[in-house]
């Protein structure tokens, strides 16, 4: 880990998060909604915690999705998601919020070696929470999305899963949401995101390089943005390749360019109607995937 990065990225933590609290602020969680927090998924401490937020009054076992989030591998816990995964939860799933490792403290392929962890804590306590694991979603925004791209590109192709350490979790999920997504990742030494995640870059380096490993097994894939999202230009060359795989792709922008809240990950800021709208959108494109 080199210094500079671990300086960055202490600067960058205490500036988005107070954004994200100043967003998050006046929030509540529905008193429809039960939060079982911090539930241990691995040996790694608090970055191996997660939440599960299920309605309470539901009977029977219910889809989950699982929520990896966004921060450009270096930022964000589940706590910044608490009040989204809640949300999601009243939509009629159980919904697993959770802590994953970060960089520069730690590298590539941490984040997915704890996703991996995740769906093996699933596969063990689905019965307690009453999950439905024939009905799995994963959603993830930003890096939070490479994230999905990436351990579904593990847990779909074979070839692909051999090239980690560890022997993916049976759970696939049905369909998949990627909300602002970082679909490419562009290896250049001057971005601190990349470098400071990917810090093996003559072993790793390939194994980022996502579309030389998608295949027609890749499940349904919502993929959205919007007008003032910086990583607006991601998201249609990405929606085309994978419909060019063979995988079924829904590709959608909410708001308008004069609308400044229109941005990077707004579908996170549960006062914007389009957040509403996009995460309704997003469910019922799940729901359209039922087992």
């Amino acid at each position: 880990m080199k210094i500079k990065h671990k300086l960055i990225a202490m600067s960058l933590r205490k500036q988005w998060k107070k954004s994200d609290d100043n967003r998050d602020k006046d929030n509540v969680i529905s008193d429809k909604i039960e939060v079982i927090k911090d539930l241990s998924y691995g040996k790694y401490g608090k970055w191996n915690l997660l939440d599960v937020n299920k309605p309470k009054d539901a009977e029977g076992k219910l889809p989950c999705i699982v929520s990896m989030h966004g921060g450009g591998f270096f930022y964000g816990t589940k706590e910044t998601y608490r009040f989204y995964a809640a949300n999601l939860a009243e939509r009629g799933f159980v919904v697993i919020n959770y802590n994953y490792r970060l960089s520069p403290e730690n590298a590539f392929p941490a984040p997915l070696e704890d996703a991996n962890n995740v769906m093996l804590w699933i596969e063990k306590n689905a019965e307690t929470y009453n999950i439905d694991t024939n009905n799995i979603f994963f959603v993830g925004d930003s890096a939070g999305g490479n994230l999905v791209y990436n351990y579904t590109e593990i847990v779909t192709n074979p070839e692909y899963a051999t090239l980690y350490d560890f022997k993916p979790s049976k759970l696939k999920p049905n369909a998949v949401a990627m909300n602002c997504a970082v679909y490419n990742l562009s290896g250049d030494k001057k971005d601190f995101t990349y470098d400071a995640y990917v810090q093996n870059k003559e072993k790793y380096g390939k194994y980022l390089l996502l579309g030389n490993y998608l295949t027609k097994d890749f499940p349904p894939s919502f993929m959205m943005s919007a007008p003032n999202d910086f990583l607006l230009n991601q998201l249609q060359p990405n929606a085309d390749f994978f419909t060019s795989k063979g995988v079924t792709v829904v590709a959608k922008t909410y708001g308008t360019k004069e609308d400044p809240a229109a941005c990077h990950v707004f579908h996170v800021n549960l006062k914007l109607d389009i957040a509403k709208q996009c995460n309704d959108d997003e469910c019922n494109f799940f729901k359209g995937y039922l087992k």
